[in-house]
């Protein structure tokens, strides 16, 4: 296998040009970088590379991961790879890799990636790597065991952090330490990453220069510290920030925080939270400051929360709202909420549009609905066992929303619950037929067993949208069984038809078609395909 392996790598030396080194600490000095004499550190390997060169630092195949003690750093003036040729440092395969680090990995060059490799601070008190540089990656890599931030990244763009592992950064002063914070920069995007038990917040963008257009999606963010974090994500300034798919779970009242999963501060614009799942904290979603314009909370779940202290006027509260312009609230769940469902303070909310969510055991606000200001239309919700509601000519009131498993927190709706089909018909349909439920999770009845003989296939293969999220255009991919009339429409989110791709007939095969959507606001909109009689429905998240 390993001979297989060496000779792809030659292969590709030879096809395209790249030069392919290898590092190994246990051999000797004086290494050319080849497989047979590699080089004897990081270090020395990085300082040979250029764009579109790939550093392979062995490691072990079992056991502890090989440890190499590391000074990495690169300048502004180190080799830069380019968009279509990074610079590559990544563990051989399956091969295990610690890099204990002897003060900061500090980063101005621009277009390198990091790959499989774990980098340990061994508790000293530096960030671990601080990021500078655009288009830098950091994928499938683990940070950890520091006293300062993980990543601390200061006016860098298009940094794209994912799958990585970042945990134990703690410290016993006052002073904060993060997982990530970010301050200043264009499109850095933070996805499907685990953060946990940082004494500061998991992710913190910060206010000395504004954050443009960060995507944070698909994480885990926890704390088994109890009162020793902070928060899940703490926005102090951003601009066009999208919060999509995200865990955040198990923060407390501490002195330094109030133990809230998610906090929006004022300084920040134009931002969507969506499809989050939230609980096990002491507050959901926290919007203060003052200065906060246009935000969208949706399809989010915010549920069984805790009160410390003891105090539920204040504590365990689902939204907090003072200072926001301009906010939706539609197709959220809200259950199992301890203490306040809103806490609408003295700021409270200008422009407030609440739909199609569903609450569940709550209790009282903490201040009055009549703080809401401007144009405020609120309707189409469901309270069930709420100890207090916004009244409205179209709500659903009941004891029993019928969760599939509220023990065990699925809050999937049953087929007879009476948030089916509740929702405001003005928001558009369920895709096909139906109106929009009420809550997070639109019903999908469970397919019964067919006893009739074995059809012919649909005419349809497979419907696929990549990328998604996207920003400015995404493909449409399908594929025909057999011909037919084909329909490929664009809706957006009040069930407006917006584009049509394709409409009349097509042969079977594969088909792929580009949606360019520059001239559209970001938002959530949805692909309907019609083959015949089947249909298929994508959802799309255009960001801006």
């Amino acid at each position: 296998m390993l001979r297989i392996i060496l000779i792809i790598l030659t292969m590709s030396q030879m096809l395209f040009g790249l030069s392919i080194y290898f590092v190994d600490n246990t051999a000797g000095n004086n290494g050319d970088g080849s497989f047979e004499q590699p080089f004897n550190s990081i270090a020395e390997g990085m300082s040979h590379l250029q764009a579109g060169d790939t550093l392979f630092v062995r490691g072990s195949q079992s056991g502890p991961a090989q440890i190499y003690n590391e000074e990495l750093y690169l300048s502004d003036s180190s080799p830069a790879g380019t968009q279509e040729a990074p610079i590559v440092v990544k563990a051989y395969q399956n091969e295990q890799v610690r890099i204990i680090l002897q003060s900061s990995f500090s980063i101005y060059a621009t277009h390198w990636t990091f790959e499989d490799l774990i980098f340990d601070m061994d508790s000293k008190n530096y960030d671990t790597i601080k990021l500078k540089g655009d288009y830098i990656t950091f994928r499938n890599c683990e940070i950890t065991n520091g006293q300062k931030d993980g990543f601390d990244i200061a006016g860098a763009s298009y940094t794209l952090i994912e799958n990585c592992i970042i945990h134990n950064f703690t410290r016993s002063d006052q002073y904060d330490a993060h997982g990530i914070i970010l301050d200043g920069g264009l499109d850095n995007v933070f996805r499907n990453n685990t953060i946990y038990d940082c004494k500061g917040d998991c992710i913190q963008l910060y206010k000395s220069e504004q954050n443009y257009g960060t995507l944070i999606e698909g994480n885990n963010l926890y704390t088994t510290l109890g009162a020793g974090s902070e928060n899940a994500i703490d926005v102090k300034a951003a601009r066009n920030l999208r919060i999509i798919n995200n865990k955040m779970h198990g923060f407390h009242d501490s002195e330094d925080s109030d133990g809230v999963a998610l906090k929006i501060n004022k300084d920040s614009d134009d931002i969507l939270i969506y499809g989050n799942d939230i609980y096990e904290s002491n507050g959901g979603i926290r919007v203060s400051g003052g200065d906060v314009d246009s935000i969208r909370i949706e399809r989010n779940v915010i549920h069984d929360l805790h009160v410390d202290g003891g105090d539920s006027s204040k504590y365990g509260y689902g939204i907090q709202f003072d200072g926001v312009n301009k906010v939706h609230l539609i197709n959220n769940t809200m259950a199992n909420i301890p203490g306040p469902l809103f806490w609408i303070a003295s700021g409270s909310a200008t422009d407030i549009r609440m739909e199609n969510n569903l609450f569940y055991r709550s209790n009282a606000f903490k201040g009055s609905a009549s703080e809401f200001k401007g144009n405020v239309f609120i309707d189409f919700n469901g309270w069930f066992k709420c100890q207090e509601i916004i009244a409205s000519d179209n709500q659903v009131i009941g004891d029993d929303p019928s969760f599939v498993d509220e023990a065990n927190y699925d809050y999937h709706l049953r087929g007879n619950s009476p948030a089916i089909d509740a929702g405001n018909p003005a928001t558009g349909s369920d895709f096909p037929g139906g109106r929009v439920d009420l809550g997070a999770f639109e019903y999908e009845p469970a397919t019964p067993i067919d006893q009739t003989p074995p059809q012919p296939p649909q005419n349809l293969r497979f419907f696929n949208c990549y990328p998604n999220p996207f920003n400015p255009d995404t493909i449409l991919e399908y594929e025909l069984v057999k011909s037919g009339q084909v329909r490929l429409d664009i809706f957006n989110i009040l069930g407006e038809r917006i584009d049509t791709l394709t409409n009349g007939f097509q042969s079977a095969g594969i088909y792929q078609k580009r949606w360019l959507a520059n001239a559209l606001p970001a938002g959530i909109y949805f692909a309907r395909l019609q083959i015949g009689r089947q249909t298929k429905v994508q959802s799309l998240i255009l960001l801006k």
